[in-house]
């Protein structure tokens, strides 16, 4: 009789919570339930479910009664984060990952503070939720129209891209706090480096001059005082027109 990938799973967790049992494989235990929590399907079956979820009250038995080095509690602690953001239907994982933050020392506390934060924006962004929700996401000209049943069409004169001198000036800076770039809506941490429009806004480095080398405006707010490929040419035409007053008459 075929064994089904729903046996597989539970066989393999519970093979991971015995050896959740001995200081030699604790560690390697809670990393690979950690892999599986990461990969969790919503649409697991109950029988896998129940047993990823004995397998995480064991560890955490296990970290309250015996093993009380903060490297075992660091391994158990990354297993809660990963269950609280991956197996909602764990609602135990919250308060286990509420104790070994407190056995943790203050780095490893920070580290993963910062990694559940990122994991909870990157959930947010999945499931258009807190700042990528449609709620906080204005919508496009383009959006707009279609809701009215119009389509809009680019017409061939649309703004031209900043020249290339006023590319050149845009500056780098480094972010003060944490901040998403529009232009692939991915986060910027603060400390990092980002290229600033005059306007303020900050981006990536790549994706600020991927976007002005087709539009001269900042993709946040629109400013656009900028020297566009189109005024630059403009204005040398009009030079030499004005040296050679004949030439384009």
């Amino acid at each position: 009789m075929a064994v089904s990938a729903d046996e597989d799973l539970v066989a393999q967790i519970s093979k991971l919570k015995q050896e959740l049992k001995t200081k030699k494989s604790f560690a390697n235990a809670c990393a690979q339930l950690t892999q599986i929590s990461e990969q969790w399907s919503q649409d697991a079956p109950d029988p896998s479910l129940q047993a990823l979820q004995e397998a995480a009250k064991a560890a955490f038995t296990v970290l309250q009664t015996r093993f009380s080095n903060p490297k075992f509690w660091q391994a158990g602690l990354d297993l809660f984060l990963a269950l609280e953001f991956h197996v909602p239907a764990i609602t135990d994982a919250s308060k286990w990952r509420d104790a070994a933050l407190e056995e943790v020392d203050d780095a490893a506390r920070e580290r993963a503070k910062e990694q559940a934060r990122l994991r909870r924006l990157q959930e947010d962004k999945m499931h258009n939720k807190g700042r990528f929700s449609d709620a906080a996401t204005p919508l496009t000209l383009g959006e707009l129209l279609a809701s009215q049943g119009m389509v809009l069409v680019e017409e061939d004169d649309r703004r031209p891209g900043m020249s290339r001198d006023a590319r050149a000036e845009l500056r780098v800076k480094t972010v003060l706090e944490e901040d998403v770039c529009v232009v692939c809506q991915e986060v910027m941490p603060a400390g990092s480096k980002a290229k600033a429009m005059p306007c303020g806004h900050l981006f990536h480095d790549e994706c600020l001059l991927s976007w002005v080398k087709k539009s001269n405006s900042c993709p946040t707010c629109r400013f656009d005082d900028m020297p566009s490929e189109k005024r630059h040419y403009d204005d040398v035409q009009r030079q030499v027109t004005q040296r050679q007053p004949g030439l384009y008459s």
